[in-house]
């Protein structure tokens, strides 16, 4: 109760806000023909790597069709090498977590004359609506489709779609066509070959059971049903437990109860690399709705994603592969979401369809 009335409070407080914001700050942006972009800038300063995965195709094949665009990217400090190495970006622009109003201006300056600014957050909070007044570009993109200085407006053009199918949506607008949306997942040989020395020579299947939030974590229970599943279906096969940081603990604890000789955990995984090699790795990826679901669709693998019945979120975060099925958890009436609310007789229809397949 008093988490839910926190939540009411902070939205109101947002929502408060951004009236403001859209009193002082949205004016209409002056325009111009997107055929004459020559420096584009993409917001990306949430730091979130899934969402990061599903937009990465979005630099390929611009650069591909439209080379004469410099493409910058603002993000946070630790997803720079990402941009820069991996999607090829021409200028990663670094800003901390929760920027102050003087250092929004001060960015704005540093980046300079923009052509087209992309910022498809759905509803912007004042902060970014004072940071795209600050950066006065001739065109704004975006999906708030209610602010006047985004002029062109992708929020009821692509409303239900995979959020990939919004960047693609851009890339038209741009005039680039004939896309290949397959995913731009990072390789580091390094780190392969350092996960592959644990490695066990049996089949394995990747399990995630952390997601952001207590809404999306497995608790032992269900890690438990679910993993007696796999060995009901593949009794050969190894479990390998994911884990983060604040999280190994408690993995391997786990893996202790639940037989280390079929259930492990990677030791020596330490970064979002680390578990994407995990993943390269391995025959089946099981994984609650977290960027573990994007990197596996990217990466092809036969897949099951754990959601919450959340419709709005499926559209937009589903995976996007022909190789995935889908878990929903059950939906109480009056309670919050709980991705352990989980029908385990529809997970094991789920996992003959999974291993007929």
């Amino acid at each position: 109760m008093f988490r839910r009335f926190i939540s009411r409070a902070q939205l109101f407080r947002d929502q408060l806000r951004r009236k403001f914001g859209k009193l002082l700050f949205d004016r209409a942006s002056r325009g111009g023909d997107l055929g004459q972009v020559k420096r584009l800038l993409l917001v990306r300063w949430d730091a979130k790597i899934g969402d990061s995965i599903v937009s990465s195709f979005f630099f390929r094949e611009l650069r591909r069709a439209r080379p004469d665009i410099r493409i910058d990217v603002i993000t946070a400090p630790h997803m720079a090498s990402l941009y820069r190495e991996h999607f090829g970006v021409d200028h990663v622009i670094c800003c901390k977590k929760r920027p102050s109003y003087g250092e929004l201006k001060t960015l704005a300056l540093e980046t300079g004359s923009v052509d087209l600014v992309i910022h498809l957050g759905k509803q912007l909070k004042m902060k970014d609506i004072y940071f795209l007044r600050c950066l006065d570009a001739d065109n704004v993109m975006g999906l708030d489709d209610e602010l006047t200085l985004i002029n062109h407006k992708l929020g009821k053009a692509t409303a239900g779609r995979h959020f990939s199918y919004k960047f693609a949506y851009a890339l038209n607008l741009l005039g680039v066509n004939a896309l290949n949306c397959q995913y731009i997942i990072p390789e580091d040989s390094g780190r392969h070959q350092l996960i592959q020395k644990v490695w066990p020579e049996e089949s394995v299947v990747a399990f995630n059971p952390y997601g952001s939030g207590s809404s999306r974590r497995l608790n032992f229970e269900s890690v438990s049903r679910l993993v007696e599943l796999i060995v009901k279906y593949k009794p050969a096969w190894k479990v390998c437990l994911m884990s983060t940081p604040d999280t190994k603990v408690e993995v391997e604890k786990w893996c202790y109860e639940l037989g280390a000789d079929r259930v492990f955990t990677v030791q020596v995984s330490e970064t979002i690399q680390d578990a994407i090699e995990i993943v390269r790795l391995s025959a089946l990826v099981i994984s609650v709705d977290t960027a573990i679901v994007h990197i596996a669709s990217g990466l092809n693998k036969p897949l099951l994603g754990i959601y919450n019945p959340d419709k709005e979120n499926f559209s937009e975060w589903h995976p996007n592969s022909d190789k995935a099925f889908v878990l929903f958890s059950s939906k109480y009436e009056n309670k919050l979401a709980n991705i352990n609310n989980i029908d385990f007789y529809s997970a094991s229809e789920v996992f003959d369809d999974i291993f007929k397949s």
